[in-house]
Protein backbone atom coordinates (compact mmCIF):
# COMPACT_ATOMS: atom_id res chain seq x y z
CA UNK A 1 0.00 0.00 0.00
CA UNK A 2 1.51 3.27 -1.15
CA UNK A 3 1.50 6.17 1.22
CA UNK A 4 -1.33 8.11 -0.46
CA UNK A 5 -3.56 4.74 0.27
CA UNK A 6 -2.60 4.70 3.48
CA UNK A 7 -3.07 8.79 4.00
CA UNK A 8 -6.67 7.98 2.10
CA UNK A 9 -7.41 5.16 4.93
CA UNK A 10 -6.82 7.16 7.62
CA UNK A 11 -8.71 10.41 6.70
CA UNK A 12 -12.24 9.01 5.23
CA UNK A 13 -14.57 11.04 3.01
CA UNK A 14 -17.00 12.84 4.27
CA UNK A 15 -20.67 11.83 3.52
CA UNK A 16 -22.07 12.47 0.41
CA UNK A 17 -24.82 14.23 2.01
CA UNK A 18 -22.07 16.06 3.97
CA UNK A 19 -19.64 17.14 0.47
CA UNK A 20 -19.17 20.84 1.00
CA UNK A 21 -19.60 23.48 -1.66
CA UNK A 22 -16.33 23.45 -3.47
CA UNK A 23 -12.64 25.36 -2.57
CA UNK A 24 -9.79 26.05 -4.68
CA UNK A 25 -6.47 23.96 -3.82
CA UNK A 26 -3.18 23.94 -5.18
CA UNK A 27 0.11 22.27 -4.47
CA UNK A 28 1.60 24.36 -1.51
CA UNK A 29 -2.00 24.28 0.31
CA UNK A 30 -2.10 20.12 0.20
CA UNK A 31 1.63 19.78 1.08
CA UNK A 32 1.11 22.30 4.44
CA UNK A 33 -2.56 20.02 5.33
CA UNK A 34 -0.82 16.76 4.69
CA UNK A 35 2.48 18.16 7.12
CA UNK A 36 -0.22 20.08 9.68
CA UNK A 37 -3.59 20.55 9.39
CA UNK A 38 -2.98 23.08 11.91
CA UNK A 39 -0.10 24.81 9.44
CA UNK A 40 -2.26 24.86 6.66
CA UNK A 41 -5.45 26.94 9.00
CA UNK A 42 -2.72 29.52 10.17
CA UNK A 43 -1.50 29.81 6.20
CA UNK A 44 -4.18 30.13 4.22
CA UNK A 45 -7.55 30.03 6.44
CA UNK A 46 -6.11 32.88 9.32
CA UNK A 47 -3.36 34.49 6.27
CA UNK A 48 -0.88 34.52 8.87
CA UNK A 49 2.30 35.28 7.12
CA UNK A 50 5.79 34.37 7.65
CA UNK A 51 8.94 36.28 7.76
CA UNK A 52 11.12 36.21 4.46
CA UNK A 53 14.37 34.51 5.21
CA UNK A 54 17.66 35.28 2.86
CA UNK A 55 16.57 31.86 1.25
CA UNK A 56 13.21 32.27 0.58
CA UNK A 57 14.17 35.89 -1.13
CA UNK A 58 16.94 34.14 -3.19
CA UNK A 59 14.49 31.60 -4.59
CA UNK A 60 11.97 34.34 -5.42
CA UNK A 61 14.64 36.19 -7.15
CA UNK A 62 15.81 33.58 -8.95
CA UNK A 63 12.16 32.37 -10.09
CA UNK A 64 11.66 35.56 -11.49
CA UNK A 65 14.79 36.71 -13.52
CA UNK A 66 14.38 33.06 -15.16
CA UNK A 67 11.19 33.98 -15.93
CA UNK A 68 11.46 37.25 -17.37
CA UNK A 69 14.87 35.96 -19.14
CA UNK A 70 12.98 33.38 -21.21
CA UNK A 71 10.17 35.22 -21.74
CA UNK A 72 11.80 37.62 -24.00
CA UNK A 73 14.01 35.00 -25.39
CA UNK A 74 17.22 36.59 -24.42
CA UNK A 75 20.50 34.52 -24.45
CA UNK A 76 23.28 37.04 -22.73
CA UNK A 77 24.48 37.29 -19.31
CA UNK A 78 24.53 40.59 -19.53
CA UNK A 79 20.38 40.61 -20.00
CA UNK A 80 20.63 37.80 -17.70
CA UNK A 81 22.20 40.08 -15.53
CA UNK A 82 20.42 42.85 -15.69
CA UNK A 83 17.01 41.41 -14.94
CA UNK A 84 18.36 39.53 -12.20
CA UNK A 85 18.83 43.25 -10.31
CA UNK A 86 15.62 43.55 -11.66
CA UNK A 87 13.88 41.17 -9.61
CA UNK A 88 15.67 41.04 -6.56
CA UNK A 89 14.09 40.58 -3.89
CA UNK A 90 15.15 42.83 -0.56
CA UNK A 91 13.34 41.26 2.24
CA UNK A 92 14.59 38.99 4.63
CA UNK A 93 18.48 39.93 5.53
CA UNK A 94 19.87 41.24 8.87
CA UNK A 95 22.83 43.12 7.18
CA UNK A 96 23.34 45.16 4.09
CA UNK A 97 27.02 42.92 3.82
CA UNK A 98 24.34 39.60 4.39
CA UNK A 99 22.61 40.76 1.35
CA UNK A 100 25.87 41.22 -0.55
CA UNK A 101 26.58 38.08 0.13
CA UNK A 102 23.59 36.29 -0.91
CA UNK A 103 23.31 38.41 -4.17
CA UNK A 104 26.84 37.19 -4.94
CA UNK A 105 25.42 33.79 -4.81
CA UNK A 106 22.51 34.46 -7.04
CA UNK A 107 24.44 35.77 -9.44
CA UNK A 108 26.88 32.38 -9.14
CA UNK A 109 24.03 30.25 -9.61
CA UNK A 110 22.58 32.19 -13.06
CA UNK A 111 25.49 32.20 -14.44
CA UNK A 112 25.94 28.02 -13.57
CA UNK A 113 22.23 27.87 -15.18
CA UNK A 114 23.35 29.88 -17.82
CA UNK A 115 26.10 27.73 -18.87
CA UNK A 116 24.29 24.69 -18.52
CA UNK A 117 21.62 26.19 -20.84
CA UNK A 118 24.18 26.76 -23.63
CA UNK A 119 23.73 22.56 -23.96
CA UNK A 120 20.42 22.23 -23.76
CA UNK A 121 18.61 20.36 -26.78
CA UNK A 122 15.20 20.96 -26.07
CA UNK A 123 12.57 23.83 -27.28
CA UNK A 124 11.19 25.81 -24.26
CA UNK A 125 7.23 26.03 -25.04
CA UNK A 126 6.08 28.01 -21.79
CA UNK A 127 7.61 29.45 -18.42
CA UNK A 128 5.59 30.16 -15.84
CA UNK A 129 2.31 28.46 -17.16
CA UNK A 130 -0.60 28.83 -14.89
CA UNK A 131 -3.07 25.98 -15.13
CA UNK A 132 -6.86 25.46 -13.49
CA UNK A 133 -8.84 22.29 -13.54
CA UNK A 134 -12.36 21.01 -11.74
CA UNK A 135 -12.11 17.78 -9.42
CA UNK A 136 -14.99 16.93 -7.90
CA UNK A 137 -17.05 20.37 -6.40
CA UNK A 138 -13.48 22.06 -6.02
CA UNK A 139 -10.63 23.59 -8.47
CA UNK A 140 -6.84 22.66 -8.53
CA UNK A 141 -4.62 25.85 -9.45
CA UNK A 142 -0.83 25.79 -9.88
CA UNK A 143 2.07 27.60 -11.49
CA UNK A 144 4.57 25.33 -13.77
CA UNK A 145 7.87 26.99 -14.07
CA UNK A 146 8.72 25.66 -17.26
CA UNK A 147 7.58 23.45 -19.81
CA UNK A 148 10.12 22.48 -23.08
CA UNK A 149 9.35 20.20 -26.20
CA UNK A 150 12.38 17.53 -26.35
CA UNK A 151 14.20 16.72 -29.75
CA UNK A 152 12.52 12.88 -29.87
CA UNK A 153 9.26 14.32 -29.20
CA UNK A 154 6.94 14.53 -25.75
CA UNK A 155 6.84 17.28 -23.62
CA UNK A 156 8.98 17.96 -20.17
CA UNK A 157 7.38 19.33 -17.44
CA UNK A 158 9.79 21.03 -15.03
CA UNK A 159 10.25 22.65 -11.22
CA UNK A 160 12.99 24.70 -10.49
CA UNK A 161 14.81 24.26 -7.09
CA UNK A 162 16.94 26.65 -6.18
CA UNK A 163 18.47 24.11 -2.86
CA UNK A 164 20.66 21.48 -2.96
CA UNK A 165 18.68 18.71 -1.25
CA UNK A 166 18.57 16.56 -4.06
CA UNK A 167 15.66 14.12 -4.76
CA UNK A 168 17.09 10.18 -5.31
CA UNK A 169 14.71 9.40 -9.13
CA UNK A 170 12.90 6.77 -6.92
CA UNK A 171 11.87 10.02 -4.73
CA UNK A 172 10.97 12.52 -7.54
CA UNK A 173 9.20 9.67 -8.89
CA UNK A 174 6.86 10.31 -6.34
CA UNK A 175 6.80 13.79 -5.40
CA UNK A 176 3.78 15.32 -4.92
CA UNK A 177 4.16 18.92 -6.72
CA UNK A 178 5.39 17.10 -9.88
CA UNK A 179 2.53 14.12 -10.25
CA UNK A 180 0.00 17.42 -9.97
CA UNK A 181 1.95 19.67 -12.25
CA UNK A 182 1.46 16.76 -14.73
CA UNK A 183 -1.92 16.28 -14.18
CA UNK A 184 -2.12 19.92 -14.96
CA UNK A 185 -0.24 19.72 -17.81
CA UNK A 186 -3.12 17.06 -18.81
CA UNK A 187 -6.06 17.97 -17.70
CA UNK A 188 -5.71 22.18 -18.25
CA UNK A 189 -3.00 22.52 -21.48
CA UNK A 190 -3.88 19.47 -23.69
CA UNK A 191 -0.31 18.23 -23.61
CA UNK A 192 0.71 14.82 -22.62
CA UNK A 193 3.23 14.80 -20.61
CA UNK A 194 6.16 12.52 -20.73
CA UNK A 195 8.61 13.54 -18.46
CA UNK A 196 9.03 15.57 -14.67
CA UNK A 197 12.06 17.09 -13.89
CA UNK A 198 13.56 18.65 -10.53
CA UNK A 199 15.73 21.37 -11.95
CA UNK A 200 18.19 22.04 -9.18
CA UNK A 201 19.44 24.99 -10.92
CA UNK A 202 22.65 25.79 -8.78
CA UNK A 203 24.45 22.44 -9.09
CA UNK A 204 23.23 22.21 -12.26
CA UNK A 205 21.59 18.94 -11.71
CA UNK A 206 18.21 17.89 -13.49
CA UNK A 207 16.69 14.45 -11.61
CA UNK A 208 14.11 13.24 -14.61
CA UNK A 209 11.58 10.55 -14.65
CA UNK A 210 8.98 9.20 -16.82
CA UNK A 211 5.63 10.82 -16.27
CA UNK A 212 3.18 7.50 -14.77
CA UNK A 213 -0.46 7.84 -15.73
CA UNK A 214 -1.41 4.98 -13.61
CA UNK A 215 -0.59 7.22 -10.67
CA UNK A 216 -3.34 10.15 -11.98
CA UNK A 217 -6.58 8.33 -9.67
CA UNK A 218 -4.14 8.03 -6.65
CA UNK A 219 -3.54 11.83 -6.88
CA UNK A 220 -6.74 12.88 -7.99
CA UNK A 221 -8.52 11.26 -4.57
CA UNK A 222 -5.65 12.35 -2.57
CA UNK A 223 -6.05 15.89 -3.66
CA UNK A 224 -10.07 15.77 -3.53
CA UNK A 225 -10.03 14.47 -0.08
CA UNK A 226 -7.60 16.74 1.42
CA UNK A 227 -10.14 19.96 -0.74
CA UNK A 228 -12.92 18.04 1.21
CA UNK A 229 -11.59 18.21 4.33
CA UNK A 230 -10.56 21.76 3.98
CA UNK A 231 -13.70 22.76 3.33
CA UNK A 232 -15.08 21.06 6.15
CA UNK A 233 -12.56 22.37 8.37
CA UNK A 234 -12.39 18.60 9.77
CA UNK A 235 -9.15 16.62 11.25
CA UNK A 236 -7.52 19.75 12.45
CA UNK A 237 -5.52 17.83 14.76
CA UNK A 238 -1.95 19.09 15.32
CA UNK A 239 1.05 17.15 13.76
CA UNK A 240 3.77 18.08 16.66
CA UNK A 241 6.37 16.47 14.32
CA UNK A 242 6.66 18.95 12.35
CA UNK A 243 6.99 21.60 15.03
CA UNK A 244 10.77 22.19 14.50
CA UNK A 245 10.42 23.10 10.84
CA UNK A 246 7.47 25.15 11.31
CA UNK A 247 7.89 28.79 10.31
CA UNK A 248 4.88 29.22 12.85
CA UNK A 249 6.37 27.35 15.42
CA UNK A 250 6.88 30.97 17.53
CA UNK A 251 3.27 31.92 17.87
CA UNK A 252 1.17 28.55 17.04
CA UNK A 253 -0.57 27.57 20.22
CA UNK A 254 0.33 23.72 19.15
CA UNK A 255 3.94 24.32 19.27
CA UNK A 256 6.43 21.87 21.22
CA UNK A 257 9.16 24.05 19.93
CA UNK A 258 8.57 27.42 20.74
Amino acid sequence: MSWIQEWLAAHPAPPRQARPRGVEISYSQARAYLDCPWRHKLKYVDFQRSASTPASSLGVSIHRALEAFHRERADSWERLLELYEESWVHYGFSTPQEQMEWHRQGEGILRTYLDDEARRKSEIVCVEREFLFPLGPHQVRGMIDRIDRRPEGGYEVIDYKTHLDFETEDEAAQNLQLRIYGLGVKECLGLEPAWLTLYYVAAPRRVTVPYDASQEDEVLALVERIADLVALRKALKPETSRCPECEFRARCTHSTAK
